[in-house]
Formats: C-alpha cells, sequence, structure tokens
C-alpha cells in the first residue's frame, strides 16, 4: 500500500469515528513529503491550543505510515490556512525581535516553541545578513536567541 492510501484510509477512519465529513487533499510533495489540506466548519477542535491537536494528528499519520510500510516520511498538514496564519504571526514576532536586537546591541531570547516554530524562525532570520540565530535549552524551555553577526 502506498503511503497515500494509508494517510486517507487513517484520515477515513478517524474523520468517521469524529463523525466529520471535512474536505480534504493529499499532496505527494516529493522527497516523501505528504501535505494534507483539510477544510471545512468548525474545525477549530481539530488544530487545538496552538496547534497541539493538528501536531498530533500529523504524529499519528507519519506512524501509521511507518508503521505499515516502515517508510520514513513527512506529513504536513494544514487545517484552514492555520499553518499560513501561524507561519506569519511568528515572522511578525522575529521581526519586532530582530528590531529589538539591534537597537539595543545585545542577544534577545525569544519565548520557548515548538521544533516546527523554530524551524520557521531560523528560516526567518536566514534571510537577515546582520543577525543570527540559534536553539538553546532543554525539551518544553527549548527556545531561539537572536544575535548580532559579528563582522
Amino acid at each position: 500500500m502506498k503511503p497515500q492510501d494509508i494517510i486517507q484510509n487513517t484520515l477515513e477512519n478517524i474523520f468517521g469515528f469524529m463523525k466529520i465529513e471535512p474536505v480534504y487533499e493529499i499532496n505527494d510533495k516529493g522527497d516523501k513529503v505528504y501535505e494534507v489540506v483539510i477544510k471545512g466548519n468548525n474545525l477549530n477542535f481539530l488544530i487545538g491550543h496552538r496547534g497541539q491537536s493538528l501536531d498530533a494528528l500529523q504524529s499519528i499519520l507519519h506512524l501509521t505510515v511507518l508503521r505499515q510500510t516502515g517508510e520514513q516520511v513527512t506529513v504536513i498538514i494544514d487545517i484552514n490556512g492555520y499553518r499560513d496564519q501561524r507561519t506569519e504571526k511568528i515572522q511578525n514576532m522575529a521581526r519586532s525581535y530582530i528590531d529589538r536586537v539591534r537597537f539595543f546591541q545585545k542577544d534577545v531570547e525569544l519565548p520557548p516553541m515548538d521544533p516546527w516554530e523554530r524551524r520557521q524562525i531560523h528560516m526567518f532570520v536566514s534571510e537577515y545578513d546582520d543577525i543570527i540565530s540559534e536553539s538553546i535549552g532543554e525539551g518544553r524551555d527549548r527556545r531561539v536567541t537572536l544575535k548580532l553577526k559579528r563582522q
């Protein structure tokens, strides 16, 4: 069975159990990356607080494919554009912290973030010539520090 079929069957089972019928599509992005775009009304419970339910659903799909095929795949889920909105908020927050680093000429720590959020910060900061980012801390306290790049 192909990973895409496993993802579809798993989603059908989960949605059936929850008695919901959202519209969704599964896109093979290549390099063993699958994007699942889900749309529908009243799906905030599928996103959860700060995307925790969405992350859990992603993990379930990833592990289901791994168990059934032995293949390591990446599953990225977006529900009603949540990921795009979250990315924009994270970038806006990063912009304000970058301004602080430049103004005060000292390192600034961001609040703790999950791995996806930290990755968004690192990718965003990489576009700046004068700022570098680095992750520090352990577990739930892991956060990004922004620093001036020393010439």
